[in-house]
């Protein structure tokens, strides 16, 4: 691990520091951000080439886990006709990964009523009347039931349940806030200045600090950012660019890079409601992939640092004990040593 080499990318443009130079550039989605990512890759190859034989990952955490199998889907066909510059791709990790925006959403629900945020009785009249969909209710008592679990919910941080709920947070909302519907906003909430200062005590304390630390002149030089080209960098900006999320489910991506033999770790925190871990595990249990290494503990320091599962076709599922919203941002020990061991292709 101590020999790897990160590319830390902005993306789509108009988040971080990057920018367009037309206005019309920021008018990206899914498909077209993610092959901008390869072209980016490309050149970036192209110009270090000595790096071109080296093991090559991608990854990314909460909507990022969402393109990251589309980014390396590209990769791999411009491999399979090969186009240069061909890049040693040999698999993708994704964590807390939004991937189907409806099924995410809905696991919601039964992970709230598992860890006693929501009763026996709401549960059950969510089932009743929901007929399993908890996103668009299509009759009466349904969406009285879900207005009740959404008040339940909202007493609690969505991006990680046992946190105290905190000015600044920045985590994905059930409903959209433009048309109403109960579908996920993605990794971002609208800001158009710098948040709230938290307590100290509060997890959301360090995205304060790092819109101070991104806005210093001393970080914006040494990083060698253009002058004039972003105004005060936030932490989350959607206002900038009018993003389409026009690949509705990722699962076939996943599904068509495993079967090619492209290795997969995706890991969810255990503390979640944003994307519970019920909702990825579901997602990857509908490849109907053969298990080779049941569900097991994994372990650090001689104490369970989560739980985890691998599947035929190199796919391996594993959760971050006391993990939420993205898990290595909490638990970044955990973290490390969960990504040390599986790039080593050592077992969790």
């Amino acid at each position: 691990m101590d020999k790897a080499s990160t590319l830390f990318l902005d993306t789509p443009v108009g988040s971080g520091f990057s920018y367009a130079r037309d206005p019309n550039g920021y008018n990206v989605g899914d498909i077209s951000s993610s092959l901008q990512v390869v072209t980016f890759l490309k050149k970036w190859f192209n110009d270090h080439p000595r790096y071109l034989s080296n093991h090559f990952y991608v990854g990314g955490s909460s909507y990022a886990g969402k393109v990251i199998p589309i980014i390396a889907q590209y990769i791999s066909e411009g491999i399979e006709e090969r186009k240069q510059p061909i890049i040693n791709l040999k698999g993708y990790m994704v964590g807390n990964p939004i991937t189907d925006l409806k099924v995410d959403s809905s696991y919601r629900v039964p992970y709230a009523h598992g860890v006693g945020i929501i009763s026996d009785q709401l549960y059950e009249a969510a089932v009743a009347n929901c007929n399993g969909d908890y996103v668009n209710p299509t009759n009466e008592m349904c969406s009285n039931v879900l207005n009740a679990i959404d008040n339940l919910l909202s007493e609690v941080d969505d991006g990680n349940i046992l946190d105290d709920k905190c000015a600044g947070r920045l985590t994905p909302k059930p409903t959209d806030g433009v048309s109403g519907s109960r579908t996920l906003l993605g990794e971002h909430s609208r800001l158009s200045e710098l948040p709230a200062q938290p307590s100290i005590n509060c997890y959301s304390y360090c995205f304060y600090l790092s819109d101070i630390w991104m806005n210093d002149k001393t970080t914006r030089d040494a990083l060698k950012i253009r002058m004039g080209t972003i105004g005060v960098w936030v932490r989350c900006n959607e206002d900038v660019f009018p993003y389409a999320k026009d690949v509705p489910s990722s699962i076939e991506y996943h599904f068509n890079l495993t079967t090619r033999g492209y290795r997969a770790l995706v890991f969810s925190g255990d503390h979640d409601l944003t994307v519970p871990f019920l909702s990825t595990q579901e997602l990857i249990r509908s490849l109907n992939f053969t298990i080779v290494d049941d569900w097991r503990a994994w372990h650090l320091g001689g104490q369970a640092a989560g739980f985890t599962i691998m599947y035929d076709n190199n796919l391996t599922f594993a959760t971050l004990k006391g993990g939420g919203h993205v898990a290595i941002g909490y638990r970044p020990e955990q973290g490390f040593a969960m990504g040390q061991r599986w790039l080593d292709n050592k077992p969790l």
